[in-house]
């Protein structure tokens, strides 16, 4: 990072645009999948009551992905996955204030770009690959991995984690140059930013104290 670099953080998911992709990637395999409402039932008590106690915890949130995969090989979720990918583009809701904040960083020598969000990876990849603004940003997302017979979130990048995944990347964490989000849950990250903005359920940005 040059010494001068101003380092700006968007979220994604309610900042970019109005949806959450993860959980409508979770919907979409399991109205396609009925058969994992099963194992879903059977763990939701867990799910819930660890959600409850811990938020941001990753292993409840992991436990909910493998249910809704379970039983399904590799390749069909792979197969799958770009299904979805493909229904998203045509289903999100973009923010356009928003997206012209980021464009316009991105014209600014000066200014690194950072999008940091909850949502894997792969997903936002697949959803924004063709969108012009991928490739000159820095992307980190939550990763999922095939584990016992499934998939599961090997890393949820959400709440603290951010700050954490952030820091891996460029060291030791400097203030911020500017940070927007639609999430309480984005405060530890939000905290490192010099300038703070929320992005509101219809999309208008909001300066925050």
């Amino acid at each position: 990072m040059k010494p001068t670099q101003r380092i700006v953080f968007f979220d994604l998911d309610g900042t970019l645009h109005k949806q959450d992709l993860f959980g409508c990637y979770l919907r979409y395999c399991l109205a396609r999948q009925p058969v994992n409402l099963l194992p879903v039932i059977l763990f939701a008590p867990v799910i819930i009551g660890a959600l409850l106690v811990n938020k941001s915890a990753r292993w409840p949130v992991s436990l909910l992905l493998w249910a809704v995969t379970v039983g399904h090989s590799e390749k069909f979720l792979q197969q799958q996955e770009k299904a979805f990918c493909q229904w998203a583009q045509l289903q999100i809701t973009p923010f356009p204030a928003v997206l012209r904040r980021l464009y316009g960083y991105l014209q600014e020598a000066d200014t690194r770009v950072w999008l940091v969000t909850g949502s894997p990876q792969s997903l936002v990849e697949g959803i924004y690959g063709s969108a012009s603004f991928l490739s000159q940003v820095s992307l980190i997302g939550s990763q999922m991995q095939r584990r016992f017979g499934g998939r599961v979130l090997s890393l949820r990048c959400f709440g603290r984690q951010k700050v954490i995944e952030l820091e891996q990347r460029i060291g030791c964490l400097p203030k911020l140059y500017s940070g927007y989000s639609d999430s309480n849950f984005d405060t530890p990250l939000m905290n490192c930013c010099q300038y703070r903005w929320r992005i509101t359920a219809s999309g208008s940005i909001q300066q925050l104290d």
